[in-house]
This record gives structure tokens, C-alpha cells and sequence, in this order.
């Protein structure tokens, strides 16, 4: 093990110390929040009178935390829109005990200086919770006698805010049936310490019940609430509630408490994922996992309704949803659709359809992993996609948003209009990394490292499909695990080999020499050979050859007749399909699918290559592949794939293909008619597969070993992206940018060769913070080295009262350690030290 292994591996543990150790405290990770601490550090103590603040610890934070820009946020750089109402009630809360009084004036400063651009970039789409506490809290300030003092272009946007507000409280003021006495809906509860003294003076006591319930005690999480609640009333339940708050969060109070722990664990193991580090901690996010699938269990619905908490509570659920049935959990939707089946809560997440954008963009992601029958989904797909294609289509009409969503509003686009099995994991890796991110330039790479199609002359036969290129890309960007070099190095030379042959039995080769080969593959022996053919053989028997002895190295037998077999069967198919095309014999479907998802051969490459995994799976199913329900459905999804996208080609030639058969038999069809009846087939077949490779043990009890499923899972990702809605696989330009993306092209790094970041823009709710790390890359192989190593405190940054868009993380704590990468080609290189840089911070 070098020095950089050594480093890489001391750096995993670190990070593993303190985020994943049991005695971490999840809720030490969410982001601290200056608004909640400022109302906190107000309180006066009530046993020595109103001098002496009750938390001074909170008000000693909110004078160290000021930035040099003279805000307060969560970002020590860029003031977003929440800096405005931080930056308020930070600097009342310095003016209540006679302090900081340079920190004071530095704020009001800043509230001059930035009010105008940061509400100009909200494009006249004011959230709810800014328009709410804005006003407020400049009301707030006044009357502590602190002038807020905002420029002459930003007093117009001003004006509209407080406008804005009071359409607000008009459209949910209520009234009491008894005495025509005024109080606010249970939905503007969360913004109490906000809301005119009207809206309680009245009744204050039954305003306050409505935060809490006899069962769960308060309702409402935010900290600076219950903090003013307890200054208005000096109620012991709300003290006790806020020494419990400091007890536990120490003087860095979040925005949400008490918080559900399942949500930092969710949150945390699906940034490791999206990062492409998940590899790195395996057992870490088992172990998690675990813990959040005994508590999704337990209850099939949500204990509690309010509508206040249900985009945290959605976005909650239906993130553990997936990451469960990923890792093949039984669960069921049921914890996260129940609204479907109620209709004010559907009618309330569409006329507040901003708030639950996070929450309706896990909802849809969540979807992605839909089995046989499961309709309930479907429903929630079609409710949650609306939902989001709200905010898409407000941007193709030039309808812009704050332009603190753009980042979500990238995100969603991406969702909806690319399947998530169509979309390449290592290439999710990266945009989840560089979001936001600009390529500095252009850069010429050098060659692919692993050059073997070339070596043994497979590229220079003329006649076949280069592809190479596009193999090692789907390879590398779907199976990037660094364990599986050798898999990865398999998978590569059986998808060129496959190529190559299909190529030869389709266009070059005459009938007798096609028979020869084939006859050749039964025999295991090259004579009679010459030519293509013989070129065919001899590239397949070494691959053959140096797979089994591979085999023999790590599992003691020889299965070398077991692969002879097994490719044996695909040449059989691909003479059976040259002989339909050279006769012109007349085909049912039943008769062209028994052959052609053989000829397809996925099975082929994929079974080849799981038998260098570290469990492989049994002998038997290279004999039969489609005795298999999950291979035979690959089989059949992949070959489906193929046909939709490339019937018309095959047209031209002569080929049979599903669709013109589909088309042959319905002359009343026509060819988008026969597309749509064969896509519905294909659609319900994914999902059949999708329970197959993911539920444990599988839905008919196989044995399959779970790295064998997930590489054909890997497999169909990869035919879904080369036949997502055209034929990219035969298309000479459609995926460079793609593979330029995922090998070559690097990200943005200043003259340290730290990656560059963009100027974020705003972010309406929830903070932002970020973090940078360096990947080295040396010659051919991954190297994993961290130039920079950081360790921060602040992992999950999470705004109950402003949901709009939830962060799951600001991952300080894993800058440092290296994405997955691809050990046999160069990712990227941009410095002459060949650094690959990565950014990990919010999205």
C-alpha cells in the first residue's frame, strides 16, 4: 500500500469517526441557523430579571458569527435572500442587550447596501416565509429603534413585500364562530413570532394551542417560535421545550427541532450515494439503513397531518423509500402516498406547489423503483410530475422564479426528461458534483489506456461499428466501483467482441462463412477458418480463455466449457437471423423473440463477465440463461430497447425487427401505433425487472448472489441510455459530449488546483454550504489523493419554515475523499499534475 492509499484510507476513517460513528450525534450535523439562535439569545432570564439574557452562549454565537460582509447566513461568502431576515433579527437582538454595536451598524450596512440586487433576483416571485418574516422583522428593528434604512431603487420591492403580506394574512385569517374574534390558520402558526399582535392578543392561550397536541406535545419545530411563545406567555412547558433544544444542540440551535433522526440518516446516505463515495462505506450504510427501515415499517402512515410539516415529512419518506428498495428492502409506498387519498391535502400541495417543490422531486424520484402492479405509485408519478412541470414550464415561458430555484429547477428538468434507468451512474456522480459548475475550456485528452479491440485487430476489420469508445463509456459510467477493474475490463471486450460479430453476421459475412464461424465456436477450433471469421474466433478464444483462467485463480475449477457454451448460443442466433434475412422467411413474434433476445445478447456479455465477481453466479445459468427470470427479462427489455429505436435502419436492410412484425400483422397500425403498444409491454416488463434485481432473494425466492443483480441492472441502464429515445448506439456524435464529460473533460480549478466554483446565486430557504476536494489521476490508473483535506461541522442544512428547497447536505465532512472513478481509464485532466477536481457542495 503506497503513502496516498495510506492517505485515502485515514481520511475514510476520519470521516467515518464523525459521521457514521454510533456515538455521532445526527443532529450535531444540521446546519446551525442565525435567525433561530438571535431569537433564542432575546430571551431574558427569568430568575435574575431583564438584564441578564437566558442564553448568553446564543448571543455570544450570534456576535462571532458575522461575516466580513456584514450579514449573517449560512454561507460565509455570498448573502442570499434568508441573509436579509437573519441579518435583521441578529442585529435586534444585539441592539435588546446593549451590544456589538459596531456589528449593528455593519448589519444595517449591509441591509442598504444588497436589499435591492438580492430581491431584484427573486424576480418578483416572493416565497410565503419572506414575505411573512421580512416585514416583520423590519418592524421588529423599528421598534427597537433601529432605523433600516434601504436604497432608493430597493423601496419599490419593499413595498410590494409588505403588500404581498397582507394579501396573505387576508387569505387565511379566520374568523370564530362565536364571538367574531380574528385568529390566523393553523398554517401561519409556524411564523408566529412574525404575525401581527392581532393575530393572538386576543386570545393568546387558544392561539397557542393550536401548536400543540395532547399526543406529540408541540407541533411546531422552529426554535425561534417556541422562543416567543415563552416571551409572551412564561409558560413552563416552552421553557422546558428550549432548554431541551440547547441541552441537545448545545448554543448552535438548527432551524427544526425536535427533528426525526431517520432525516439527517436519509439525507446522509443519499449524498454519499449521489457523490459516488457509497463505496467507501458500505457497512456504515447498511447499518443506517437498517435503522430507517424499522422505523418506516412501523407505522404505515404518518402519526401526524399538519400541513405544515408534510413537504419535510414527504421529502422524508420518499427519499427512505427509494434508498431502501434500492438496497432490496420490502417496503411499501403507502408511507408517502397516502395523500393521494386525501383531497385537501392534494388540492393544499397544488396551490402551494412552491413550498413542496423538494418535497414532489423525491416524490417522483422515488417512483423510479415502481414493481407489478403497484398503481398506487403511478398515481403519485402522474400527481408529483405535474407538480414539477409547473416550475419547467414557467421557465420555457420565460416566467422565471426566484432565482434561488434554478438550481432545483435544473435538477427537475433533468428528472423528468431522462428516465433514471436510462441516465449513467458516473455520470450522475459528476453532475451532482459540478452543479452549477462551467467547464474552464476545452482539453485534449490522451487516447483510452485499454486498447485491446485495436491490439488484436478488431477495429481495423472496415466493415464493423467502432465502438470501443462506446463500450469502455457505458462500462466505466455504470459499473465504477473500484473493486470491479477486472469486471469493467470483461464487460468492455464481450460488449466490443458482440458488436464486432452481430456486425459480421449482419452485413459482411457470406452464409457460407458465417456457418463456418458458428460451426467453428461449436467445435472450439479455428480450422476452416480465414479471414473475418478466423480473426472472429481467435479474438473470441483468447478473451474465453483468459476469463477462465481468471476464474481458476480465484475459485479452484475450470468453467471454460461453461462460457464456450454460452457464447456458442449467441452465434447460433445470429446465423438463425442472417438465414431469415438471406430467405425471407415469414415470422410470428412468438418465433422472431425466441431467437432474437438470445441475438441481443446481453446475457452474454453480462454473464461473461460476472464470473470474475467475487461471488459469481451458478454454473447452471450459463447453460440456460433465460431459466432465469431476472437474465430472461434482460434479455427481453434489452432486445425491446434495441427494436423501437432501430426498426427503421433494419428496414433498410432487411432485418426482421419486433415492430415491423407488430406492423406486419396490424396493417391498421402504423409505425407509432405499434411503438406505443410495444412501450407499454416494455414499460410493465422494467418494472417486473425492477423488483427482480433489487428485492432480496427476489420475487420467486432465486438465489442470485446481489452483485450479479446489480450488474444486470448496470447492463439494462446502459442499453436504456444507447436506446433511451433514439438509436445513439449507431449515431457517430450524439453521446461525445457524454463521453467527453465522463473521461475526459475536467472541472473548473484555480492555479492551486482547488475547484473553482461559481457565484452561487440566492437561495430562498434553506443554507448553503460548501466544500471543495481534489481527486488525483496518474497515467491510466485511479489514483485517489486529496490535496486538500477539510473537515467542517455542518453536514445537513435543512428550513422547516422555508421548504422550498431542501438541501440534504453541505458536505463539509467529505471533501477529501475521492469520488468512485474508473481504474482503467483517465477521468479527467486539467493540470499538468492530471488533478480531477470535485466539488461537494449543495444542489
Amino acid at each position: 500500500m503506497d503513502s496516498q492509499e495510506i492517505l485515502v484510507k485515514n481520511l475514510v476513517m476520519k470521516v467515518k469517526q464523525e459521521l457514521f460513528s454510533p456515538d455521532v450525534d445526527l443532529v450535531s450535523l444540521v446546519l446551525p441557523s442565525p435567525y433561530d439562535i438571535a431569537w433564542l439569545s432575546m430571551i431574558s432570564n427569568p430568575h435574575r430579571g431583564s438584564d441578564e439574557p437566558l442564553f448568553k452562549g446564543c448571543l455570544d454565537w450570534v456576535l462571532q458569527h458575522q461575516t466580513t460582509r456584514g450579514f449573517w447566513g449560512d454561507d460565509d461568502h455570498v448573502p442570499t435572500i434568508e441573509s436579509l431576515t437573519s441579518t435583521l433579527v441578529c442585529i435586534v437582538a444585539l441592539a435588546t442587550w446593549d451590544v456589538g454595536h459596531d456589528a449593528i451598524q455593519k448589519g444595517l450596512a449591509f441591509i442598504h447596501a444588497t436589499t435591492e440586487k438580492l430581491l431584484e433576483e427573486q424576480n418578483n416571485s416572493f416565497l410565503e416565509w419572506f414575505v411573512i418574516v421580512f416585514p416583520a422583522m423590519v418592524e421588529l428593528a423599528e421598534s427597537k429603534g433601529l432605523h433600516v434604512h434601504f436604497s432608493h431603487g430597493s423601496t419599490a420591492l419593499v413595498e410590494q413585500v409588505f403588500q404581498k403580506r397582507q394579501q396573505i394574512f387576508q387569505m387565511h385569517r379566520l374568523v370564530h364562530s362565536g364571538d367574531q374574534q380574528q385568529y390566523y390558520s393553523p398554517e401561519l402558526m409556524q411564523y408566529l413570532e412574525a404575525l401581527p399582535a392581532e393575530a393572538y392578543d386576543i386570545n393568546l392561550n387558544e392561539t397557542l394551542l393550536l401548536c400543540q397536541s395532547e399526543e406529540d406535545g408541540l407541533l411546531i419545530q422552529s426554535p425561534s417560535v417556541i422562543a416567543y411563545a415563552f416571551m409572551k406567555t412564561g409558560r413552563k412547558e416552552f421553557l422546558s421545550k428550549l432548554n431541551s433544544i440547547v441541552q441537545k444542540c448545545g448554543f448552535s440551535v438548527p432551524a427544526i427541532y425536535p427533528m426525526d433522526e431517520n432525516l439527517p440518516r436519509v439525507c446522509l446516505v443519499n449524498r454519499t450515494e449521489r457523490l459516488g463515495l457509497a463505496e467507501h462505506f458500505m457497512a456504515e450504510i447498511t447499518t443506517m439503513l437498517g435503522q430507517v427501515y424499522r422505523s418506516y415499517i412501523s407505522c404505515e402512515e404518518p402519526k401526524s397531518k399538519e400541513k405544515h410539516a408534510m413537504p419535510l415529512q414527504l421529502y422524508k419518506d420518499s427519499l427512505a423509500f427509494r434508498l431502501l428498495r434500492l438496497h432490496g428492502y420490502t417496503v411499501s409506498p403507502r408511507k408517502f402516498c397516502w395523500f393521494l387519498h386525501d383531497e385537501d391535502m392534494m388540492v393544499y400541495i397544488e396551490e402551494h406547489h412552491e413550498t413542496f417543490l423538494s418535497a414532489m422531486y423525491n416524490v417522483y424520484r422515488a417512483t423510479d423503483v415502481t414493481f407489478t402492479g403497484e398503481s398506487e405509485l403511478e398515481d403519485v408519478k402522474e400527481f408529483s410530475k405535474r407538480i414539477l412541470e409547473k416550475e419547467t414550464i414557467k421557465d420555457s415561458k420565460n416566467l422565471v422564479g426566484p432565482s434561488s430555484m434554478n438550481g432545483l429547477q435544473d435538477q427537475i428538468t433533468h428528472e423528468i426528461s431522462i428516465p433514471w434507468l436510462a441516465r449513467l451512474d458516473h455520470l450522475e456522480h459528476r453532475k451532482f458534483i459540478e452543479t452549477k459548475l462551467e467547464p474552464a475550456g476545452p482539453w485534449i485528452g490522451k487516447d483510452l489506456s485499454c486498447r485491446w479491440s485495436k491490439d488484436i485487430g478488431l477495429v481495423d476489420m472496415g466493415f464493423a461499428r467502432q465502438k470501443t469508445a462506446y463500450c469502455y463509456f457505458a462500462v466505466a459510467s455504470t459499473a465504477s466501483h473500484s473493486s470491479l477493474s477486472y469486471v469493467r475490463s470483461a464487460l468492455v471486450k464481450a460488449a466490443v467482441l458482440v458488436t464486432v460479430a452481430d456486425d459480421f453476421f449482419d452485413k459482411e459475412g457470406l452464409m457460407n462463412e458465417l456457418e463456418a464461424l458458428a460451426n467453428a465456436v461449436e467445435r472450439w477450433q479455428e480450422k476452416g477458418l480465414e479471414g473475418h471469421g478466423k480473426a472472429i474466433f481467435k479474438s473470441l478464444k483468447d478473451f474465453v480463455d483468459d476469463i477462465s483462467w481468471q476464474f481458476f485463480k480465484q475459485n479452484g475449477y475450470d468453467i471454460k466449457s461453461y462460457l464456450q457454451d454460452l457464447w456458442h448460443q449467441a452465434f447460433v442466433s445470429w446465423l438463425k437471423e442472417a438465414e431469415w434475412s438471406k430467405n425471407g422467411h415469414p415470422l410470428s413474434i412468438v418465433e422472431y423473440l425466441q431467437v432474437a433476445t438470445s441475438s441481443i445478447a446481453s446475457q452474454t456479455i453480462i454473464l461473461t463477465a460476472a464470473l470474475l465477481l467475487d461471488t459469481p453466479p451458478g454454473l447452471e445459468i450459463l447453460k440456460s440463461p433465460q431459466s432465469h427470470p431476472l437474465t430472461n427479462s434482460l434479455m427481453l427489455l434489452t432486445r425491446l430497447l434495441n427494436d423501437i429505436q432501430s426498426y427503421q435502419r433494419e428496414q433498410e436492410e432487411g432485418k426482421p425487427n419486433l415492430v415491423l412484425l407488430h406492423m406486419k400483422g396490424n396493417p391498421n397500425l402504423g409505425a407509432e401505433e405499434s411503438i406505443g403498444i410495444i412501450q407499454k409491454v416494455l414499460d410493465e416488463k422494467k418494472k417486473e425487472f425492477l423488483e427482480q434485481a433489487l428485492v432480496n432473494n427476489g420475487i420467486n425466492g432465486d438465489d442470485m448472489p446481489k452483485a450479479c443483480k446489480k450488474l444486470h441492472l448496470s447492463c439494462l441502464k446502459a442499453f436504456h441510455m444507447f436506446f433511451n429515445s433514439t438509436n445513439a448506439y449507431d449515431s457517430p456524435t450524439e453521446l461525445l459530449a457524454d463521453i467527453n464529460k465522463a473521461i475526459y473533460d475536467p472541472l473548473r480549478m484555480d492555479a492551486q488546483g482547488i475547484l473553482k466554483k461559481d457565484k452561487p446565486k440566492s437561495l430562498a430557504s434553506y443554507g448553503k454550504s460548501q466544500t471543495t476536494c481534489v481527486v488525483k489521476v496518474q497515467g491510466n490508473l485511479r489514483k485517489e489523493f486529496v490535496a486538500k483535506p477539510y473537515f467542517g461541522y455542518e453536514v445537513l442544512s435543512l428550513k422547516l419554515r422555508k421548504p422550498t428547497i431542501l438541501r440534504d447536505f453541505g458536505i463539509s465532512r467529505f471533501a477529501s475523499i475521492p469520488a468512485t472513478g474508473v481504474n482503467t481509464l483517465p477521468l479527467a485532466s486539467c493540470t499538468r499534475h492530471s488533478h480531477f477536481a470535485c466539488v461537494m457542495g449543495s444542489w
